[in-house]
Protein backbone atom coordinates (compact mmCIF):
# COMPACT_ATOMS: atom_id res chain seq x y z
CA UNK A 1 0.00 0.00 0.00
CA UNK A 2 2.92 2.42 0.19
CA UNK A 3 3.55 2.98 -3.26
CA UNK A 4 -0.06 3.99 -3.84
CA UNK A 5 -0.38 6.18 -1.02
CA UNK A 6 2.22 7.92 -2.09
CA UNK A 7 1.42 8.26 -5.52
CA UNK A 8 -2.25 9.53 -4.26
CA UNK A 9 0.14 12.10 -2.16
CA UNK A 10 1.90 13.38 -5.09
CA UNK A 11 -0.95 13.57 -7.18
CA UNK A 12 -2.49 16.27 -4.44
CA UNK A 13 0.74 17.83 -2.73
CA UNK A 14 3.56 17.01 -4.96
CA UNK A 15 6.54 15.68 -4.89
CA UNK A 16 8.33 18.40 -2.52
CA UNK A 17 5.53 17.06 0.11
CA UNK A 18 5.66 13.35 -0.17
CA UNK A 19 9.46 13.82 -0.40
CA UNK A 20 9.57 15.97 2.84
CA UNK A 21 7.63 13.40 4.65
CA UNK A 22 9.38 10.15 3.54
CA UNK A 23 12.72 12.31 5.32
CA UNK A 24 11.02 12.58 7.82
CA UNK A 25 9.69 9.21 8.88
CA UNK A 26 12.83 7.72 7.43
CA UNK A 27 15.15 9.95 9.58
CA UNK A 28 12.62 9.12 12.86
CA UNK A 29 13.36 5.17 12.11
CA UNK A 30 17.24 5.60 11.72
CA UNK A 31 17.10 7.03 15.43
CA UNK A 32 15.02 4.23 16.39
CA UNK A 33 17.29 1.98 15.00
CA UNK A 34 20.32 3.70 15.98
CA UNK A 35 19.27 3.33 19.35
CA UNK A 36 17.67 -0.17 19.33
CA UNK A 37 20.94 -1.85 17.40
CA UNK A 38 23.77 -0.02 19.48
CA UNK A 39 24.80 -3.35 21.30
CA UNK A 40 23.69 -5.87 18.50
CA UNK A 41 26.12 -7.65 15.87
CA UNK A 42 26.23 -6.34 12.16
CA UNK A 43 22.78 -7.40 10.37
CA UNK A 44 23.20 -9.77 7.87
CA UNK A 45 21.05 -11.44 5.21
CA UNK A 46 22.33 -15.27 4.67
CA UNK A 47 24.74 -16.97 6.63
CA UNK A 48 27.89 -15.68 7.17
CA UNK A 49 30.72 -18.39 4.96
CA UNK A 50 33.77 -19.08 6.92
CA UNK A 51 35.88 -19.20 3.67
CA UNK A 52 35.70 -17.73 0.32
CA UNK A 53 33.51 -20.65 -2.18
CA UNK A 54 36.43 -21.16 -5.00
CA UNK A 55 35.50 -22.14 -8.40
CA UNK A 56 36.14 -25.58 -10.27
CA UNK A 57 39.86 -26.10 -10.97
CA UNK A 58 41.15 -25.57 -14.30
CA UNK A 59 40.75 -28.84 -16.43
CA UNK A 60 44.62 -30.72 -16.65
CA UNK A 61 46.78 -30.51 -19.45
CA UNK A 62 45.86 -33.97 -20.74
CA UNK A 63 41.97 -33.02 -20.41
CA UNK A 64 42.39 -29.73 -22.02
CA UNK A 65 44.91 -31.57 -25.15
CA UNK A 66 41.97 -33.75 -25.73
CA UNK A 67 39.54 -31.22 -26.41
CA UNK A 68 39.36 -29.62 -30.03
CA UNK A 69 42.41 -27.56 -30.12
CA UNK A 70 40.52 -24.35 -31.80
CA UNK A 71 38.38 -24.29 -28.74
CA UNK A 72 40.41 -22.56 -26.17
CA UNK A 73 39.39 -23.56 -22.50
CA UNK A 74 37.92 -20.50 -20.43
CA UNK A 75 39.17 -20.15 -16.96
CA UNK A 76 36.36 -20.22 -14.72
CA UNK A 77 35.22 -16.91 -13.74
CA UNK A 78 35.53 -15.24 -9.86
CA UNK A 79 34.84 -11.89 -8.43
CA UNK A 80 37.82 -9.90 -6.70
CA UNK A 81 39.12 -10.18 -3.67
CA UNK A 82 36.94 -7.37 -0.98
CA UNK A 83 38.21 -5.73 1.73
CA UNK A 84 35.26 -4.88 4.31
CA UNK A 85 35.11 -0.99 4.11
CA UNK A 86 34.71 -0.74 7.63
CA UNK A 87 36.29 -3.33 9.90
CA UNK A 88 34.47 -1.79 12.85
CA UNK A 89 31.02 -2.82 11.83
CA UNK A 90 32.00 -6.06 9.73
CA UNK A 91 30.30 -9.33 9.98
CA UNK A 92 31.61 -12.37 9.91
CA UNK A 93 32.08 -13.15 6.16
CA UNK A 94 31.81 -10.34 5.14
CA UNK A 95 33.71 -9.95 1.76
CA UNK A 96 33.81 -13.47 1.21
CA UNK A 97 32.40 -14.34 -2.22
CA UNK A 98 29.64 -17.19 -2.33
CA UNK A 99 28.85 -19.00 -5.47
CA UNK A 100 25.03 -18.84 -6.40
CA UNK A 101 24.13 -21.86 -7.81
CA UNK A 102 22.70 -22.09 -11.79
CA UNK A 103 19.70 -24.65 -10.60
CA UNK A 104 19.46 -25.28 -14.76
CA UNK A 105 23.41 -26.16 -14.84
CA UNK A 106 24.27 -27.56 -11.12
CA UNK A 107 27.40 -29.08 -12.74
CA UNK A 108 28.93 -25.78 -14.35
CA UNK A 109 31.26 -22.62 -13.05
CA UNK A 110 28.96 -20.12 -11.32
CA UNK A 111 27.80 -17.36 -13.27
CA UNK A 112 26.82 -15.32 -10.06
CA UNK A 113 28.65 -15.05 -6.82
CA UNK A 114 27.39 -12.88 -3.63
CA UNK A 115 29.00 -10.90 -0.66
CA UNK A 116 27.71 -9.16 1.77
CA UNK A 117 29.50 -5.42 3.02
CA UNK A 118 28.83 -3.70 5.87
CA UNK A 119 29.67 0.28 4.41
CA UNK A 120 28.41 2.52 7.05
CA UNK A 121 30.73 2.77 10.11
CA UNK A 122 28.27 4.43 12.25
CA UNK A 123 25.33 1.66 11.69
CA UNK A 124 25.37 -2.10 12.56
CA UNK A 125 21.89 -2.42 10.49
CA UNK A 126 23.56 -0.90 7.16
CA UNK A 127 23.85 -4.51 5.13
CA UNK A 128 24.78 -4.24 1.39
CA UNK A 129 24.00 -7.55 -0.41
CA UNK A 130 26.53 -7.07 -3.46
CA UNK A 131 25.76 -9.75 -6.57
CA UNK A 132 28.45 -10.79 -9.01
CA UNK A 133 27.83 -11.20 -12.50
CA UNK A 134 30.05 -12.69 -15.19
CA UNK A 135 29.45 -10.86 -18.17
CA UNK A 136 31.60 -13.49 -20.74
CA UNK A 137 28.47 -15.69 -19.63
CA UNK A 138 25.22 -13.54 -19.27
CA UNK A 139 23.73 -11.43 -21.23
CA UNK A 140 22.49 -8.04 -19.90
CA UNK A 141 19.06 -6.49 -21.59
CA UNK A 142 16.76 -3.67 -20.17
CA UNK A 143 13.13 -3.06 -20.82
CA UNK A 144 10.44 -0.72 -20.27
CA UNK A 145 7.87 -1.05 -17.91
CA UNK A 146 4.50 -0.61 -19.50
CA UNK A 147 4.16 3.14 -18.09
CA UNK A 148 7.31 3.71 -16.57
CA UNK A 149 9.63 5.30 -17.39
CA UNK A 150 6.40 7.74 -18.93
CA UNK A 151 6.87 8.91 -22.23
CA UNK A 152 4.69 10.97 -24.74
CA UNK A 153 6.99 9.50 -27.44
CA UNK A 154 6.54 5.31 -26.97
CA UNK A 155 2.74 4.40 -27.15
CA UNK A 156 1.64 1.50 -24.61
CA UNK A 157 1.07 -1.10 -27.27
CA UNK A 158 4.60 -0.85 -27.96
CA UNK A 159 5.62 -0.92 -24.49
CA UNK A 160 4.76 -4.97 -23.51
CA UNK A 161 6.53 -4.47 -20.37
CA UNK A 162 8.04 -8.20 -19.85
CA UNK A 163 10.63 -10.85 -20.85
CA UNK A 164 10.49 -12.18 -24.10
CA UNK A 165 9.16 -15.24 -24.48
CA UNK A 166 12.25 -16.47 -26.63
CA UNK A 167 14.34 -15.57 -23.67
CA UNK A 168 12.40 -17.61 -21.44
CA UNK A 169 14.68 -20.77 -21.19
CA UNK A 170 17.47 -18.88 -20.60
CA UNK A 171 16.11 -16.68 -17.71
CA UNK A 172 18.63 -16.70 -14.71
CA UNK A 173 17.84 -13.49 -12.57
CA UNK A 174 15.67 -10.09 -12.99
CA UNK A 175 16.30 -7.06 -10.92
CA UNK A 176 14.75 -3.59 -11.01
CA UNK A 177 15.64 -0.42 -13.20
CA UNK A 178 15.45 3.49 -12.47
CA UNK A 179 13.47 6.22 -11.08
CA UNK A 180 10.02 6.83 -11.79
CA UNK A 181 9.80 9.82 -14.63
CA UNK A 182 8.38 12.27 -12.17
CA UNK A 183 11.26 11.48 -10.02
CA UNK A 184 13.91 13.88 -12.28
CA UNK A 185 12.89 12.82 -15.19
CA UNK A 186 15.96 10.74 -15.95
CA UNK A 187 16.44 9.54 -19.37
CA UNK A 188 15.87 5.71 -21.24
CA UNK A 189 16.93 5.11 -24.98
CA UNK A 190 16.02 1.72 -26.19
CA UNK A 191 15.87 -0.02 -29.61
CA UNK A 192 16.18 3.13 -30.91
CA UNK A 193 13.75 4.75 -29.18
CA UNK A 194 14.26 8.15 -26.85
CA UNK A 195 11.65 7.30 -24.36
CA UNK A 196 12.83 10.63 -22.33
CA UNK A 197 15.55 12.84 -23.43
CA UNK A 198 18.95 12.66 -21.68
CA UNK A 199 20.60 15.08 -18.68
CA UNK A 200 23.56 16.07 -18.96
CA UNK A 201 24.44 15.76 -14.93
CA UNK A 202 22.60 12.41 -15.15
CA UNK A 203 24.24 9.38 -14.54
CA UNK A 204 23.83 7.01 -17.93
CA UNK A 205 24.21 3.32 -18.12
CA UNK A 206 25.15 2.16 -21.51
CA UNK A 207 24.98 -0.17 -23.26
CA UNK A 208 27.08 -0.45 -26.53
CA UNK A 209 26.25 -2.37 -29.59
CA UNK A 210 29.37 -3.94 -29.19
CA UNK A 211 28.95 -5.00 -25.63
CA UNK A 212 30.48 -2.80 -23.84
CA UNK A 213 29.42 -0.84 -21.18
CA UNK A 214 30.00 2.68 -19.69
CA UNK A 215 28.56 4.45 -16.83
CA UNK A 216 29.23 8.30 -17.06
CA UNK A 217 27.34 11.67 -16.65
CA UNK A 218 25.70 11.94 -20.46
CA UNK A 219 27.85 15.14 -20.91
CA UNK A 220 31.16 13.18 -21.41
CA UNK A 221 29.10 10.31 -23.68
CA UNK A 222 27.10 12.75 -25.86
CA UNK A 223 29.32 13.63 -28.33
CA UNK A 224 29.92 9.72 -29.67
CA UNK A 225 25.98 10.20 -30.58
CA UNK A 226 23.10 6.87 -29.90
CA UNK A 227 24.00 5.27 -33.22
CA UNK A 228 26.37 2.87 -31.62
CA UNK A 229 24.35 2.52 -28.46
CA UNK A 230 21.64 -0.64 -27.79
CA UNK A 231 20.40 1.07 -25.23
CA UNK A 232 21.00 3.50 -21.92
CA UNK A 233 19.41 4.55 -18.57
CA UNK A 234 20.04 7.60 -16.06
CA UNK A 235 19.82 8.08 -12.69
CA UNK A 236 21.10 10.20 -10.65
CA UNK A 237 24.78 11.39 -10.10
CA UNK A 238 27.23 8.85 -10.34
CA UNK A 239 28.34 6.73 -7.36
CA UNK A 240 31.47 5.78 -8.18
CA UNK A 241 33.88 7.40 -11.12
CA UNK A 242 37.42 5.98 -11.91
CA UNK A 243 37.68 3.84 -8.90
CA UNK A 244 36.71 6.99 -6.31
CA UNK A 245 33.62 7.84 -4.74
CA UNK A 246 32.38 10.80 -6.49
CA UNK A 247 33.18 14.23 -4.63
CA UNK A 248 29.29 15.65 -4.30
CA UNK A 249 29.07 11.92 -3.11
CA UNK A 250 31.58 11.91 -0.52
CA UNK A 251 30.64 15.29 0.79
CA UNK A 252 27.02 15.07 0.03
CA UNK A 253 26.45 16.83 3.83
CA UNK A 254 27.62 19.69 2.21
CA UNK A 255 26.91 20.20 -1.40
CA UNK A 256 23.36 19.92 -0.69
CA UNK A 257 20.68 17.06 0.69
CA UNK A 258 18.78 16.43 -2.98
CA UNK A 259 19.42 13.04 -4.64
CA UNK A 260 17.74 13.15 -7.70
CA UNK A 261 13.93 14.74 -7.37
CA UNK A 262 12.96 11.99 -4.23
CA UNK A 263 14.37 11.48 -1.13
CA UNK A 264 17.28 12.82 0.09
CA UNK A 265 20.98 11.41 -0.56
CA UNK A 266 21.32 11.34 3.21
CA UNK A 267 17.82 9.20 3.90
CA UNK A 268 18.50 6.08 5.53
CA UNK A 269 16.51 3.50 3.31
CA UNK A 270 16.56 0.69 1.30
CA UNK A 271 18.85 1.23 -1.96
CA UNK A 272 20.12 -0.27 -5.04
CA UNK A 273 23.38 0.47 -7.40
CA UNK A 274 24.94 -1.23 -10.49
CA UNK A 275 28.49 -0.83 -11.37
CA UNK A 276 31.48 -2.28 -13.70
CA UNK A 277 35.01 -3.36 -13.08
CA UNK A 278 37.80 -1.89 -14.11
CA UNK A 279 38.21 -4.52 -16.82
CA UNK A 280 34.55 -4.95 -18.20
CA UNK A 281 34.47 -8.29 -17.23
CA UNK A 282 32.38 -8.10 -14.09
CA UNK A 283 28.83 -6.67 -13.66
CA UNK A 284 27.81 -6.08 -9.68
CA UNK A 285 24.39 -5.43 -8.72
CA UNK A 286 23.92 -4.33 -5.24
CA UNK A 287 21.06 -3.61 -2.83
CA UNK A 288 20.98 -3.10 0.71
CA UNK A 289 18.70 -1.83 4.07
CA UNK A 290 19.35 1.74 5.97
CA UNK A 291 21.48 2.88 3.02
CA UNK A 292 22.68 6.50 2.57
CA UNK A 293 23.92 7.29 -0.93
CA UNK A 294 27.50 7.63 0.44
CA UNK A 295 27.19 4.56 2.08
CA UNK A 296 25.67 2.65 -0.87
CA UNK A 297 28.92 4.60 -3.16
CA UNK A 298 31.81 3.30 0.00
CA UNK A 299 30.25 -0.42 -0.65
CA UNK A 300 30.36 0.01 -4.77
CA UNK A 301 34.38 1.24 -4.51
CA UNK A 302 34.86 -1.99 -1.81
CA UNK A 303 33.85 -4.73 -4.11
CA UNK A 304 35.50 -3.54 -6.92
CA UNK A 305 33.27 -1.28 -9.26
CA UNK A 306 34.76 1.01 -11.27
CA UNK A 307 32.13 2.80 -11.81
CA UNK A 308 28.49 2.94 -10.48
CA UNK A 309 24.99 4.27 -10.96
CA UNK A 310 22.16 4.73 -8.20
CA UNK A 311 19.16 2.70 -9.86
CA UNK A 312 15.65 2.67 -7.31
CA UNK A 313 15.20 3.00 -3.74
CA UNK A 314 12.47 2.97 -1.17
CA UNK A 315 11.26 -0.29 0.48
CA UNK A 316 8.91 -1.48 -2.15
CA UNK A 317 11.10 -1.06 -5.74
CA UNK A 318 14.54 -2.15 -5.31
CA UNK A 319 14.49 -6.36 -6.07
CA UNK A 320 16.80 -8.96 -7.26
CA UNK A 321 15.08 -12.74 -7.99
CA UNK A 322 16.64 -15.42 -9.00
CA UNK A 323 14.35 -17.96 -11.45
CA UNK A 324 14.08 -21.73 -12.35
CA UNK A 325 12.78 -23.45 -15.24
CA UNK A 326 8.72 -24.52 -14.92
CA UNK A 327 6.50 -26.79 -16.67
CA UNK A 328 5.00 -23.85 -18.40
CA UNK A 329 7.74 -21.62 -18.09
CA UNK A 330 10.14 -19.48 -15.99
CA UNK A 331 8.81 -18.16 -12.27
CA UNK A 332 11.17 -16.16 -9.71
CA UNK A 333 11.67 -18.21 -6.30
CA UNK A 334 14.19 -16.12 -4.44
CA UNK A 335 15.20 -13.14 -3.78
CA UNK A 336 18.72 -12.46 -2.84
CA UNK A 337 17.63 -10.40 0.29
CA UNK A 338 14.66 -11.07 2.64
CA UNK A 339 12.07 -9.17 3.12
CA UNK A 340 11.31 -8.34 -0.54
CA UNK A 341 8.05 -8.47 -2.16
CA UNK A 342 7.45 -10.93 -5.32
CA UNK A 343 5.50 -12.85 -6.72
CA UNK A 344 6.68 -15.83 -8.94
CA UNK A 345 5.21 -14.82 -12.20
CA UNK A 346 7.54 -11.11 -11.52
CA UNK A 347 8.94 -9.50 -14.79
CA UNK A 348 7.53 -12.40 -16.56
CA UNK A 349 4.22 -10.99 -17.22
CA UNK A 350 3.61 -7.33 -17.91
CA UNK A 351 5.48 -5.06 -15.45
CA UNK A 352 4.19 -1.24 -14.95
CA UNK A 353 7.88 -0.09 -14.30
CA UNK A 354 11.54 -1.03 -16.08
CA UNK A 355 13.61 -3.11 -14.99
CA UNK A 356 17.07 -5.26 -15.93
CA UNK A 357 16.97 -9.30 -16.55
CA UNK A 358 19.96 -11.91 -17.14
CA UNK A 359 20.08 -14.38 -19.90
CA UNK A 360 22.54 -17.19 -19.89
CA UNK A 361 24.92 -17.43 -22.46
CA UNK A 362 28.24 -19.06 -21.69
CA UNK A 363 31.58 -18.38 -23.13
CA UNK A 364 31.00 -15.50 -25.35
CA UNK A 365 32.74 -11.97 -25.47
CA UNK A 366 30.77 -9.25 -22.88
CA UNK A 367 27.30 -8.32 -24.21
Amino acid sequence: MGPLVADGLRAVFGNRFVAFAEDTAYGIQDRVNTWRYRNEPPKTFWEAPTEATLPPPLPSAAEASSSSASVAVAPPFYPAAVQPPFPNVAAKGDGLWTAIPDPAEPNEPPLMYKTLIHPDGRRVFAALAVVAIDRASVGLHLVAGTSEPESPRVPRAERPGQVPAEHHPSLVAAFNGGFKATHGQFGMFLEGKEYLPPKDHACTFVHYKDGRLAVAPWSKLKDAGTDDIRYYRQTPPCLVQDGEVEKQVENIGETGTGWGATVSGETVIRRSALGVSQDGKTLYYAIGDALTAQSLARGMRAVGSQVAAQLDVNYSYPRFLLYAKGTVGPFATTSIIPAVEFTNNQYVTPSPRDFFYLTRERKKNPG
